[in-house]
This record gives C-alpha cells, structure tokens and sequence, in this order.
C-alpha cells in the first residue's frame, strides 16, 4: 500500500505543478465517475462497485484516483494514476493513462499491479459514435498474472442530443484463467446532472445490469490574486 501512496503524492504533487505552470487564466474539469453492478439471478448479488475522481487539465489528465471492489469490500484495488490526451483529430480522438494497483481488504492477496490504459473515441457519422477502451494487465509482484482486457467496446446512435443507444462488448484473456466474453446493449441519458448510462451484459453466471454514471464539472481558476 506504500507504494501506492507514494505515487499518489507524486501525483497531487505533479498537479500541482500543472497548475502552477498557468499564465493568467485557464480552465480545469472535474470527472466523477460512480458505478455498479449487480446479477439479475438470485440472489442478486452485487458484481463490482467503482468511485473515481479525476481532473483534467488542458491536455493533461491528473491525478485521477479511484476505488474498486467486488461488491461487498472484501477484495479491494485503490488505484491512481495520469495521462493526457495523445491524438484529436476529426473523427478520432486517444487519450492515454497510466495507472498502478494495490489490491487490499480482507480478500487480498497483495496484488500489484500496472495498467495502461487508452481510451480512442471514434466519431464515425454524425449521430454514429463508437469507443474502445482495452487494456494490459502487468504484474509488479507474483500474486498478480498477466491478463488482457476489453473494458468496453461499443457502438452508439443518438437519435436525439439527449439519448444514445447501442451494443457493445466486454472481455478478458488471463494467464490463469478462460477467455471471458460479455456482449451488452446500452442505453445513455444525458442531462445537466450528468450522464446515465445502463447496461444489460451477459456474464459467465447469467447476466447482470450494469449502473455508470459520469459528471463534468468545469470552472475556471485565475492564477494570482482575485
């Protein structure tokens, strides 16, 4: 757990920096990121829960901290990590971060971990949007094997500036473990609140439905007195 929190002071210590580097004005988002999920069987159990905050700073993304568990707390992973943004172009834009791991809780078993982590956002008609966000797994110890993850790999239409639709795919190749295949259709609600997004995804156990919410918050912060 030291390590992680060694990295996280260097990364508040960075934004600080960052934020230091301004010249009379600039402007800094706030991502908040919540989300959940739970089996549709019974006992309908919860699968995973995530909290995570981050800021983005013209093309740069730091810190970005967050929390993961199994549900109940027992199999934690505390996570921080930084990137920015690598391409914008017209139809496509790459963002790029880099996170590292501890696994903790009552569960552990002192996993350490890296990930790297892009996030290519494709805009491919008007209404038509697409997004793929996949992942390796390194391992910092022996407890923790290689893997290969899809977070999310979905295709979405906007039939209006409120609403998207879409399916989608998520899945895993680990070391230790099957190849794990989880197809999803997805519906998103964009208000002034933030966006609601839910998921519908078959799992290895059945299917679950899945709860992600993500608010924006931009201000602006003079550097100097006010």
């Amino acid at each position: 757990m030291r390590y992680l929190c060694f990295l996280l002071g260097s990364i508040l210590f960075a934004g600080c920096g960052l934020s230091a580097q301004t010249d009379q004005r600039r402007s800094v988002i706030d991502i908040y990121v919540l989300r959940a999920g739970e089996q549709l069987q019974s006992p309908h159990i919860v699968t995973y829960r995530v909290a995570e905050w981050e800021q983005m700073r013209g093309r740069w993304i730091v810190p970005d901290v967050g929390y993961y568990d199994t549900g109940y707390g027992k199999d934690q992973i505390w996570f921080a990590g930084g990137g920015g943004a690598v391409l914008t172009r017209k139809h496509v834009d790459w963002q790029q971060e880099l996170y590292v791991l501890q696994e903790a809780g009552p569960e552990s078993t002192n996993k350490r971990f890296l990930w790297l982590w892009p996030i290519l956002d494709f805009r491919l008609r008007p209404r038509l949007t697409a997004e793929v966000v996949a992942y390796p797994t390194i391992p910092l110890d022996r407890a923790q094997r290689w893997a290969y993850d899809v977070d999310r790999a979905k295709v979405e239409w906007a039939p209006t500036s409120h609403w998207r639709a879409g399916l989608g795919y998520a899945g895993s190749l680990g070391a230790s473990s099957a190849c794990q295949h989880s197809p999803f259709l997805t519906v998103t609600r964009t208000t002034r609140e933030g966006n609601f997004e839910v998921w519908l995804e078959r799992i290895s156990s059945g299917a679950q439905v899945q709860l992600r919410y993500s608010l924006m918050h931009q201000e602006n912060r003079a550097s100097g007195r006010e």
